[in-house]
C-alpha cells in the first residue's frame, strides 16, 4: 500500500521505471561529537591547527508514495491508506501537511472525505527509524476541489508552491530566545571550553539565565525531547521545509516528542545540562541531518517571492514531481459487511 521509489535528482525529470528501491547514503557525524561524547571522540590531543577524524554514520534515503480515499484529519488519513507505517511517522508526516495546506485548506483537511497523494523523502537510521522527513509534493481532492503543492528550492530558498507557481510560505523564521547576544558562533575550529579540544561547533550559543523560555523558531514536530549526551537535555523539531532545530542545554523540557508546535510555543527553558560552563541556549539549525550555519539558513527562511511561474528550473522541477505523484498507489478502504 505504500510505495518506495529512488528520489529524483533535482531539476532533471526522474527515472521512474523501478517503483521500490532504497538509497543508501552517508551523513557524517562529525558534528555530533561537539555535542554528544558518546558518538566518538578522538582518544590523542587535538591541536589548534586539526580537526578529529569524521565519523560516518551509514543512513537510508528513501521516497515514499502514498495515496488514496480516505477522510478525517491528515494523521487519520495517513493512518487509513498507510497502515503499515509507524505511528510515530505518519504523526510527523501528518504534521508537515497540516502546516503545508493550512493557507489553502485553512485546517479543514479532508473532514468531509477526499483523495490524499503524497511524497515525501524519508533519512532512516541504522537501527531503522526515522531521522528526517521532508515532504516534496502532495495533492487533496476535497470538496470538488483539487489542490497540489510542490517543494522547490528557488536559489537557496526552499519553500512549498501550488501548481501555478505561488508561493505558500507565510512567515519567516524568529528567534529562540526573546533576547539574542551571541555568545559563540558556527565555527569549524572552536576550542571546546571542557574537553579542551578543537572541535566543531554546529550551531550558535546564546547568552541567557538560568529558567529563560526558549521558543519554537518555526512551525513543525518534535522528533526528540530527552537527555542526549553533551547536549543535556534537548528538544529537535522537524520542519516541513527538510530543516530541523535543535535546542541544548535545557534546565527543563516543556514538550513531548511528536507533539506539534507552533512558532512562538514555549519547547523548555534555559539551562546548563550536559557539557555546558554556565547557563546559556545552544541553538542548532541542520538539514537532512547535517548541521548548517543558522545565520545562513534563517536568511533562507524568508517569505520567498510570490511567484516563480516563468521559472524555467521551476516548471521541470514540477514536472518531475508530478509525475511522481501519478505514481502514487489508490487505497481504498471498504467497510467490513455487519
Amino acid at each position: 500500500m505504500t510505495r518506495r521509489h529512488t528520489p529524483p535528482r533535482r531539476h532533471d525529470p526522474p527515472k521512474l521505471a523501478v517503483a521500490v528501491i532504497a538509497a543508501l547514503g552517508l551523513a557524517f557525524a562529525s558534528s555530533a561529537a561537539l555535542a554528544d561524547p558518546q558518538a566518538g571522540l578522538p582518544v590523542e590531543q587535538a591541536s589548534l591547527f586539526t580537526l578529529p577524524s569524521a565519523h560516518a554514520t551509514p543512513v537510508h534515503i528513501d521516497t515514499l508514495l502514498i495515496g488514496g480515499f480516505a477522510r478525517g484529519t491528515f494523521r487519520e488519513a495517513l493512518a487509513t491508506v498507510a497502515s503499515d507505517l509507524s505511528e510515530s511517522e505518519r504523526e510527523m508526516v501528518g504534521r508537515h501537511l497540516d502546516k503545508i495546506f493550512l493557507p489553502i485548506l485553512q485546517g479543514r483537511a479532508l473532514q468531509s472525505g477526499g483523495r490524499l497523494k503524497v511524497a515525501y523523502e524519508r533519512v532512516r537510521r541504522p537501527d531503522g527509524s526515522t531521522r528526517a522527513i521532508q515532504v516534496l509534493a502532495a495533492q487533496a481532492a476535497v470538496a470538488g476541489g483539487l489542490h497540489t503543492v510542490f517543494f522547490y528550492e528557488h536559489g537557496d530558498q526552499p519553500g512549498y508552491y501550488d501548481a501555478f507557481g505561488s508561493s505558500l510560505e507565510e512567515r519567516p523564521w524568529t528567534g529562540p530566545l526573546s533576547h539574542l547576544q551571541v555568545t559563540s558562533g558556527f565555527r569549524l575550529d572552536r576550542m571546546h571550553p571542557i574537553l579542551r579540544q578543537v572541535l566543531p561547533h554546529t550551531g550558535i550559543d546564546y547568552a541567557a539565565t538560568q529558567g529563560t523560555p526558549v521558543y519554537a523558531t518555526a512551525d513543525g514536530s518534535v522528533s526528540y525531547a530527552a537527555v542526549r549526551g553533551g547536549y543535556g537535555n534537548m528538544v529537535e523539531v522537524q520542519h516541513p521545509n527538510g530543516y530541523a532545530t535543535r535546542y541544548a542545554h535545557l534546565s527543563r523540557i516543556a514538550v513531548r516528542p511528536y507533539q506539534g508546535v507552533q512558532q512562538g510555543d514555549v519547547i523548555g527553558y534555559v539551562g546548563s545540562t550536559g557539557l555546558a560552563t554556565g547557563p546559556h541556549l545552544h541553538y542548532e539549525v541542520r538539514r537532512k541531518g547535517q548541521p548548517v550555519d543558522p545565520v545562513v539558513a534563517t536568511s533562507f527562511t524568508t517569505p520567498t517571492q510570490t511567484a516563480v511561474d516563468y521559472d524555467l528550473a521551476w516548471r521541470n522541477e514540477r514536472r518531475a514531481l508530478a509525475r511522481l505523484l501519478a505514481r502514487t498507489p489508490t487505497v481504498i478502504r471498504l467497510a467490513k459487511p455487519i
